[in-house]
């Protein structure tokens, strides 16, 4: 009789155990964000939410996401009108809009996962900076007698590479530009150095021999006073937003 009691106890626990066990054998529901960790007031980005794990089976996700912030204004989709994609794919394209004033927004994505009446939702979250882009511009000059090619510039702020454009063409005695805009997201206020590189080969090694070019400039970034009501500082503007720097490009003539 004791054992009976004990093989029926073990039972009940073991059912009781079995209860608490997620309908999933593909572990937890969660989601992966990546795109850019910081974007222009009022620029278009678009983010790539990966779902793991969750329900077995025919599943059907669903994805709401929206921006919040301590001024959303004019930034999209908003809280009060999130956006929402269903499919039964685990990788969605979540596109956003930035707010108007510079400060940090937070992207909510909640995700929930249905297999018949088996659901189980998810939130997953990215800290976006909104920061006013400072403009890089390089002027190349071809002091040869040949075109330069698929020029490779390279931008540097403080010794890191921030950005790279490609020149398609310059001609004999003619110029090109070259403009990268910079977001400068956790860059502290003060003086900086920017790095401007011409790199005729590809190479990745300036050859003055070559005719290519490295010059270096400061630029200043200031802090900026905070709005009426703002309690913490939300925003940093560059008060110099365009920095230029005329470079001449010499190309040895080819032999």
């Amino acid at each position: 009789m004791a054992a009976r009691s004990l093989v029926a106890g073990l039972a009940v626990l073991a059912a009781l155990v079995l209860s608490v066990v997620p309908a999933s054998g593909l572990g937890p529901l969660y989601g992966t964000l990546a795109g850019p960790d910081a974007i222009a007031p009022g620029q278009a980005g678009v983010y790539n939410l990966t779902i793991f794990g969750g329900p077995e089976g025919a599943v059907r996700y669903t994805v709401q996401w929206h921006i919040a912030g301590p001024n959303a204004a004019g930034g999209l989709p908003t809280a009060a009108n999130p956006t929402t994609a269903t499919n039964n794919r685990t990788a969605f394209r979540l596109n956003v809009t930035a707010p108007q004033a510079e400060q940090t927004i937070t992207l909510v994505v909640k995700i929930s996962a249905t297999v018949g009446s088996i659901v189980e939702n998810t939130t997953v979250q990215k800290s976006i900076v909104v920061v006013t882009p400072v403009v890089l511009s390089a002027t190349f000059t071809d002091q040869g007698t040949t075109a330069a090619v698929n020029v490779t510039v390279r931008f540097y702020v403080d010794g890191a590479l921030v950005g790279t454009e490609t020149i398609a063409r310059i001609n004999p005695s003619g110029s090109a530009t070259a403009t990268f805009n910079y977001l400068p997201a956790n860059l502290q206020s003060g003086t900086h150095q920017v790095r401007i590189e011409a790199d005729l080969d590809r190479n990745g090694v300036i050859d003055p021999a070559r005719g290519e070019v490295v010059v270096s400039s400061l630029f200043y970034r200031g802090v900026a006073p905070l709005s009426t009501g703002w309690t913490v500082l939300i925003g940093i503007a560059v008060f110099v937003p365009v920095l230029i720097v005329t470079i001449g490009l010499r190309r040895r003539q080819q032999t």
